[in-house]
């Protein structure tokens, strides 16, 4: 599919092995101007996540046939940063923590109202598009942070010329750190500013997951962090260059 095919809509690719539940989604998304793609196991849901572009957001159910959806996200999540809103009949906050340390941007359970999920669409949506503003209307090409370069035309940083292989979040927490070197920064405006007013995210440690293997990769000693430091009670403190 692609979006000349289905005009300006933005395409929601929906895996969940409820047919039900996809038909109903269909039915409700394409009524407020969306266009909807799906796919029934978890195998075929990345393959199409992977290879069309036009994907705006991924709803994904946790219980799937073939693998668990929170692996389906940890593989989506390695390859791109299309945004993940993640499904769920378990209403537990352990089973909502992991999706997000796997890196879903917000969680839904099930049996959920359309206006609700509509609302969270539009706000990852949103979060998503802004974020990706800074990046577009950047005048740099590229940045040299504390011997990283990075490069935002193309989206990727390197350190000593080889590549990082940064996940997308990982890639978007690196901009942001270099945007504010020399600053201290708390964990609730890291999270408002890159993920918005989302308690779990607040409650969770998925943020400092995030941290731990940006910093296994940019770090001289992860141990002892020199760049992205930890400042006790507060969050973290950026190397400024």
């Amino acid at each position: 599919m692609s979006k000349d095919f289905q005009s300006d809509k933005k395409v929601i690719l929906v895996i969940d092995d409820d047919i039900e539940i996809i038909e109903l989604l269909k039915m409700f998304l394409d009524l407020e101007g969306y266009a909807v793609v799906s796919s029934t196991n978890g195998m075929d849901g990345i393959k199409m996540a992977e290879s069309n572009n036009d994907i705006d957001l991924v709803i994904l159910d946790v219980g799937l046939p073939d693998i668990s959806g929170q692996q389906v996200c940890k593989i989506i999540r390695q390859k791109t940063d299309t945004p993940v809103i993640m499904l769920s009949a378990n209403d537990s906050v352990s089973d909502k923590v992991i999706c997000l340390e796997y890196g879903a941007d917000d969680y839904i359970t099930k049996p959920f109202e359309n206006m609700e999920l509509m609302a969270r669409i539009k706000a990852v949506l949103r979060r998503f598009e802004s974020n990706h503003e800074l990046l577009d209307n950047n005048t740099d090409e590229s940045v040299n942070f504390n011997g990283i370069i990075i490069n935002f035309k193309n989206r990727y940083a390197t350190i000593n010329n080889e590549n990082l292989n940064l996940t997308p979040k990982e890639f978007e927490l690196l901009i942001y750190f270099s945007k504010h070197a020399g600053q201290t920064l708390s964990r609730d405006k890291i999270i408002e500013d890159l993920w918005g007013k989302n308690t779990l995210y607040r409650w969770s440690r998925s943020l400092d997951v995030h941290i731990q293997n940006l910093r296994q990769k940019i770090e001289q000693n992860p141990k002892n962090p020199s760049i992205i430091k930890t400042v006790s009670g507060v969050g973290y403190k950026i190397k400024k260059n």
